[in-house]
């Protein structure tokens, strides 16, 4: 059945959940759909992103056959069902094969190989990682130089696998591709009688700089996600999905991986760096029309990069689909998009706490541009005032902004460490997502900011305190504080605003240099520094981060229109809040110059449309 509307998902939630679900674990769902259909191909890997490079193909029967395999390497090593194993692996087949082989022997731990080894060595411990899985020189030497620093820093590690190496491993080390051929394909080696409630892997989340806390997925949550996943966008067997995600973010580990998986789809792995390679976005309409996609999509950056392409005359009458999911796309990315590749864009919002995807416009409704769609089936959504200590006051009525709440059974079983659940578990089974938004009158979700303070940069996050430790070690500062400001191209970049101690002075590219020496994630270093009289203060003496975020907005926007000023254009830009769109650029004209009213809002929607940041123009007793 289709969903089309909120009424579709209340129909279906009719028949229980447990009849939906009828396997037990993830690997029972990959086993039945590859023995239906073991020659349909799982996946086509690229390397280069080249038009003319011929894919590796795999099979769903050699796919099950090699999860199969590395489920009884893993067995073989030890790991049992409460263990784990920590996978460093980029977007090759090898990474499928070892995450599903990992929940089934045990539980699977994906990394972000882009995390500084400090931050990789506190997740490693606090998992008690039996076995690491790391990519070898060849497929990426940037995570095999940091395999040794990990191995020293972790006691529980038992051993250490190497995939795409070349050559004889290093002392100490398995080479994953040969202990697998010496596996049994056909069965497991030991019986792993997994359950709905059976923790499957633990997602790290938390941001690039902050300490990262580990959620604990579970395999009823993973297989109820993706089939929700599949209903509300295609359950098709036919689709060709573009996949450039990587396997540590739930959306190319969960919403690109096992959802396709579960549905006999074949994924077209973009070469192991995916969408950060520039030669995928700068090929990929021309892959998208070699291998007959029929899904694309990514993260709002990279629809950003792929509307800066020069024009192409790439057939896309095969695409059905266009996801964007990991930040808000912009109102004006999406129209842009839709306008000049005939492309609706279906945006989704997840977090990794329930698995995958929460909402998503359908795809066979009605794609609001702006909304982030329609809520899963099974998985209650409610808009509520919510108290600093984590009590839900009250409920809020339609089109009313509070936090964001989920209940369901796609919520996570809670983090590893439970002290990191407080005022993320709440009463009554309610996450609070610390996200705001509204539900307008047919059950579309609209986001309007956050209640916590995380910054995100292309669907990474950032947290701010990291950089403010930092700033307020500089002997001249007093107080600082580190806030999102808008960008066209990644959402969100740091930005710090920083109150010098009295009788002090110092230059901005002191401070900048700074950070740059002491903040260990360069993408956390803060873009501008802004040296203000005084940081401003809440009634109750916490930093009005909102305010800053306010600033820092109108900073931005100034800067951007003041490129109106070669026309005789003069502007002034107010932030405000605002009960729909939760901030609101205000662009007041002062005076038009030599454009009249439509030319002038044409060119304010030109250079503010790439931001998340909604605005208007207003002409209110604008003077000729």
């Amino acid at each position: 059945m289709p969903i089309r509307t909120l009424a579709d998902v209340v129909e279906l939630e009719k028949t229980p959940i447990r009849e939906r679900l009828t396997e037990q674990n993830v690997y029972e769902r990959l086993q039945k759909v590859a023995n239906r259909i073991p020659d349909r191909l799982a996946f086509r890997s690229l390397m280069t992103g080249d038009t003319t490079e011929v894919p590796r193909d795999v099979t769903y029967r050699e796919f099950i056959r090699k999860t199969t395999q590395a489920a009884n390497l893993f067995i073989s090593l030890g790991i049992g069902p409460q263990d784990v194993v920590s996978l460093l692996i980029p977007l090759v087949p090898e990474a499928f094969f070892a995450l599903f082989g990992a929940m089934v022997a045990g539980i699977a731990n994906p990394l972000n190989p882009m995390l500084e080894p400090t931050h990789l060595r506190s997740i490693l411990r606090e998992a008690s990682t039996s076995v690491l899985v790391a990519a070898g020189d060849p497929l990426s030497p940037e995570t095999w130089s940091r395999v040794d620093a990990l191995r020293s820093g972790c006691p529980t590690l038992k051993a250490v696998l190497r995939i795409g190496g070349t050559g004889a491993p290093p002392p100490g080390t398995i080479d994953f591709e040969s202990a697998l051929a010496g596996q049994p394909a056909e069965y497991l080696i030991a019986s792993r009688p997994s359950t709905h409630d059976t923790v499957a892997a633990l997602f790290h989340t938390g941001g690039t700089t902050g300490r990262p806390k580990l959620a604990r997925h579970t395999h009823g949550g993973l297989l109820l996600t993706a089939w929700t996943n599949a209903i509300t966008t295609s359950d098709d067997q036919s689709e060709i999905v573009l996949a450039g995600l990587p396997l540590f973010h739930i959306a190319g580990a969960i919403i690109l991986g096992l959802t396709r998986l579960t549905c006999g789809q074949t994924s077209v792995l973009l070469t192991p760096n995916g969408l950060r390679n520039p030669a995928v976005l700068r090929n990929h309409w021309a892959l998208a029309e070699r291998f007959r996609a029929t899904i694309v999509g990514g993260v709002p950056t990279s629809l950003a990069v792929l509307l800066d392409m020069p024009d192409d005359q790439h057939d896309r009458s095969h695409i059905k689909l266009c996801f964007s999911g990991a930040a808000a796309l912009p109102v004006e990315v999406a129209n842009r998009f839709q306008a000049r590749f005939r492309l609706p864009v279906c945006q989704g919002y997840g977090m990794t706490e329930v698995h995958g995807f929460a909402t998503v416009n359908p795809s066979a409704g009605e794609c609001r541009p702006g909304s982030v769609g329609l809520r899963m089936p099974y998985l209650e959504l409610k808009i509520a005032e919510v108290s600093p200590e984590g009590e839900i006051r009250r409920f809020c009525e339609t089109e009313e902004i509070g936090h964001v709440l989920m209940r369901g059974p796609q919520v996570f079983a809670g983090y590893l460490d439970p002290n990191n659940n407080h005022k993320m578990l709440i009463a009554d089974g309610w996450l609070d997502s610390n996200d705001l938004g509204r539900l307008d009158s047919d059950g579309y979700l609209w986001l309007t900011g956050r209640a916590k303070d995380l910054i995100i940069r292309g669907g990474h996050n950032i947290d701010p305190e990291m950089i403010e430790q930092v700033l307020n070690r500089h002997p001249a500062v007093a107080l600082t504080a580190a806030v999102g400001c808008p960008d066209a191209h990644a959402g969100e970049l740091p930005v710090a605003f920083v109150q010098p101690r009295p009788g002090q002075t110092f230059a901005v590219p002191e401070l900048l240099a700074f950070c740059r020496q002491h903040i260990p994630e360069r993408a956390a270093v803060p873009v501008e520094i802004f040296l203000v009289p005084r940081i401003p203060l809440t009634a109750v003496g916490k930093i009005h981060k909102s305010a800053l975020r306010r600033e820092a907005a109108r900073f931005v926007f100034t800067r951007q229109l003041a490129k109106l000023a070669e026309v005789g254009v003069k502007v002034q830009v107010e932030v405000v809040d605002h009960p729909k769109h939760g901030t609101l650029a205000r662009i007041v004209v002062k005076n038009r110059g030599t454009l009249d009213q439509k030319a002038l809002e044409e060119r304010c929607r030109t250079l503010l449309g790439g931001y998340q940041i909604r605005h208007e123009v207003v002409f209110a007793g604008t003077p000729r």
